[in-house]
């Protein structure tokens, strides 16, 4: 009787956040989620901004390293972080619990950032304090659990409140896009240790957020592990982790030792890990015993749509780095006189996609096209990718190797870019909320976030080719060609997806 009176008011609960509405239509931990996505944006956004500045500026304003040591170091990290996401998502779903999670995987961020505002008080200490900096933020022990929490506080066939949901959290991460890297930014170029204190105390924000919010927002969803760790198995899993690690330090610090590796070869170990360990954990998850019949049928429908979301990873990790090049070398940036700085264009793109993503919460919750299918949603946002591609095709096949171009090219890229996005994005996180098994939501969350790191990995094999400013600037127009090409292979699939999600 007991454990049917408990299930009842888990049930009684779990009904009262699937009806709340109080958040702009939504549930009250949604706006709690999208108030921490703003704190860990403003947060990274803020330590991103100025991090590379001080590693590599002299002693004692900076760490003295070389640039391109300090660069390495940052990219080592992000590497390590895409890759540690898996982790914490299983110490969310099978230890922690997802709330649980976020608050300690926060506290731990912003120690991570706080080491960094501690001064330096000599060369060896700042540089010491960095290092451990460095290693704590590549733990994100929350893993995925803001996105599974989200998918969890609505009904499985309420798709258009979902995706209007993951649309706040693309605003909510757009608004601190525009205002973190400016604000502490210019701080930090005056005080670098100044910056990174606000930084900590957006992470440790967070955290509070979630902490005072849980047991009235949320209800049942996040308080306990979905799948909770037996303690022999918890044994297993620090031991052959710790084991892993070790074995690998050991590896690397003997290779070093003797000369047989330097610090790029150890990146490009970071890099292959980070290829290659998401399709092994995809193919865990996809032949978990433990998964039911039912839940295994969603399986195949998600690998197919992770795929084409791997395609699109790897045209956005692309763009980050030739859209930089084009518009520091390519673009004409002088406006009555002023030399406006490649930066500024981020701001345009931020305030573009805010006024975009505002309107697309509208559009998924309360209009006909929220009911849309999602292979339909990302065959469209597809096309309207590849046509944004095509923009820029035109001034690179059309102008000369001298040429500027216009800045206009660039805002309309932009703008198409946007609306794309929005068909994409915050639609695929969605549909894995929705594909989810019970008892692995933020694991899953961690499995669709890892086509960034298959982007990241093909991508530095295709700037190993493609070194010169003119080299990348094709990119555009065969992105077009290959974002075009995988719309109608999902467009061919998405009968039989259909019929599953």
């Amino acid at each position: 009787m007991n454990n049917e009176t408990t299930k009842q008011q888990v049930d009684e609960r779990l009904e009262a956040v699937y009806n709340d509405k109080k958040f702009f239509g939504h549930p009250r931990g949604l706006g709690a989620l999208a108030a921490g996505n703003f704190f860990n944006s403003f947060a990274w956004g803020g330590v991103y901004a100025i991090l590379i500045y001080y590693l590599y500026s002299p002693y004692t304003k900076g760490l003295g390293f070389t640039q391109g040591e300090a660069a390495s170091m940052i990219a080592a990290m992000g590497a390590c972080n895409s890759l540690f996401v898996i982790v914490g998502s299983w110490l969310s779903d099978r230890v922690l619990g997802p709330r649980k999670a976020l608050v300690v995987g926060n506290v731990v961020k912003a120690i991570s950032f706080g080491l960094l505002a501690v001064p330096a008080f000599s060369l060896t200490q700042g540089r010491v304090f960095a290092v451990i900096s460095l290693i704590l933020m590549s733990l994100p022990i929350m893993g995925a659990s803001n996105s599974s929490m989200t998918g969890l506080m609505y009904r499985s066939d309420d798709d258009g409140r979902r995706d209007a949901a993951f649309t706040i959290h693309n605003v909510a991460n757009t608004i601190t896009g525009m205002i973190s890297p400016i604000l502490v930014g210019f701080i930090g170029m005056s005080d670098y240790h100044l910056g990174f204190f606000l930084s900590a105390l957006a992470a440790f924000a967070y955290g509070l957020v979630i902490l005072f919010t849980g047991k009235r927002f949320f209800g049942p969803i996040g308080e306990k592990p979905a799948n909770p760790v037996s303690k022999e198995e918890l044994k297993k899993a620090l031991g052959l982790f710790f084991a892993v690690v070790l074995i690998v330090v050991a590896i690397i610090l003997v290779t070093v030792k003797m000369g047989v590796m330097n610090f790029d070869g150890v990146l490009n170990i970071i890099t292959t890990f980070s290829f290659v360990i998401p399709i092994i954990f995809l193919f865990k998850m996809y032949t978990n015993k433990n998964i039911t019949k039912e839940e295994h049928s969603k399986m195949l429908p998600f690998v197919k749509i992770w795929c084409i979301q791997c395609v699109v990873a790897v045209t956005g990790v692309l763009l980050n780095t030739a859209m930089a090049v084009f518009i520091e070398a390519k673009v004409n940036r002088n406006f009555m006189g002023i030399e406006f700085a490649p930066a500024t264009f981020t701001s345009i793109y931020n305030l573009i996609g805010l006024i975009v993503a505002t309107a697309f919460v509208y559009i998924w919750g309360s209009t006909k096209f929220g009911k849309l299918k999602v292979t339909k949603k990302f065959s469209i946002g597809i096309f309207i990718n590849a046509a944004a591609f095509a923009v820029l095709a035109v001034p690179v096949l059309t102008g000369g190797k001298t040429s500027l171009f216009s800045p206009l090219w660039v805002i309309a890229y932009y703008l198409i870019l946007s609306f794309g996005d929005n068909f994409i994005n915050p639609i695929g996180i969605s549909m894995t909320a929705k594909l989810a098994p019970k008892s692995y939501e933020t694991q899953m969350q961690s499995a669709w976030s890892q086509t960034t790191s298959i982007a990241n990995g093909i991508s530095i094999i295709i700037f190993k080719f493609l070194t010169t400013a003119d080299q990348q600037m094709m990119i555009f127009p065969a992105m077009a060609v290959v974002l075009v090409i995988t719309a109608c292979i999902l467009i061919m699939m998405s009968k039989k997806i259909d019929e599953v999600i």
